[in-house]
């Protein structure tokens, strides 16, 4: 099919910048994976078609993902259990590039049983898969029956923008409103009007620190963020919850939240309700962190728990 995805777009706000992946023309060539596709669980890497230097992180992460429904990887490292995502809906023009559903499904028969599958990306902003919660859900059954075929299904992934000023800027009603979490917002609204229609194995959210932020604004951030989303994966009966899309954009002691994230919000009672919940995270590699050349950094190193800052 005549699609593929990156990052390439912050969302901006008075606090923080979000980063988003961008679909683009790409011919895809498939050759059959050497790496299993199964659940995912733990830290993951979330990469775009045409990153290099991925090698250095071979064998050292569970799963991963690229906003496809195929695992395009370009150094073919092991980058683990591969998630499918259903990027977002076709393109109503018709055009072949852009028929993101219709080629998910197509090629969910290539799936093999237990792949973890996400659903469409930030549907909250209208640079990417930009959709009221409503027009997901009526658009949903053909990712729910892939349950039927073993699958873990995770709903939508908004992204965790607030007070986004952009003109332009998508959320729950397609029109821009101040003052709210959009991401949040936007998938409260989806599983309540899923709800008696699907049921989630666990519901996706994107997180990305504000360049801005110190270490302690950001941390405080994401447990805010992920507590609001542990909320609501307790109020419908969902059991995980997966960050598809992660990274401090800041830079400034970055390799100190990730040693944070990993070792105390994932584990910590006092994180209970929003870190302890989290099954699955995935950084995102585009972003030139975690390696550098052919090598690890030293947030590559804490990342993959092979060294510490």
């Amino acid at each position: 099919m005549l699609f593929t995805s990156q990052s390439i777009f912050f969302a901006i706000s008075a606090l923080f910048s979000t980063l988003q992946a961008q679909p683009h023309g790409h011919i895809h060539h498939h050759g059959t994976s050497k790496r299993a596709t199964g659940v995912v669980s733990g830290r993951g890497v979330v990469y775009a078609d045409g990153n290099s230097g991925m090698a250095a992180l071979g064998g050292k992460v569970s799963w991963s993902t690229d906003w496809t429904p195929w695992e395009d990887n370009p150094t073919n490292a092991d980058l683990g259990n591969f998630a499918p995502q259903a990027w977002g809906l076709n393109n109503a023009d018709g055009d072949p590039q852009k028929q993101f559903l219709t080629a998910f499904l197509d090629a969910s028969s290539t799936f093999p049983e237990g792949a973890t599958v996400l659903g469409f990306n930030e549907p909250e902003q209208v640079t990417q898969s930009w959709m009221t919660p409503q027009t997901a859900v009526d658009n949903w059954g053909g990712i729910n029956d892939l349950k039927a075929q073993g699958h873990k299904i995770c709903t939508p992934c908004p992204s965790n923008g607030n007070n986004n000023g952009t003109s332009g800027t998508g959320t729950v009603t397609l029109q821009y409103q101040s003052g709210i979490d959009q991401g949040t917002a936007w998938m409260s609204e989806f599983l309540a009007a899923a709800k008696g229609q699907y049921t989630f194995d666990c519901i996706c959210g994107h997180w990305y620190g504000g360049q801005d932020n110190d270490l302690a604004a950001d941390q405080s951030m994401i447990a805010s963020q992920m507590g609001e989303m542990a909320a609501l994966a307790s109020e419908y009966g969902i059991e995980e919850i997966v960050i598809a899309e992660m990274q401090r954009v800041n830079g400034d002691q970055e390799c100190e939240f990730v040693a944070w994230f990993q070792d105390t919000f994932l584990t910590d009672p006092q994180y209970a309700e929003s870190g302890n919940k989290i099954s699955a995270y995935s950084y995102n590699y585009d972003k030139f962190t975690l390696t550098s050349g052919d090598s690890l950094t030293t947030v590559g190193s804490a990342y993959i728990g092979e060294g510490s800052c």
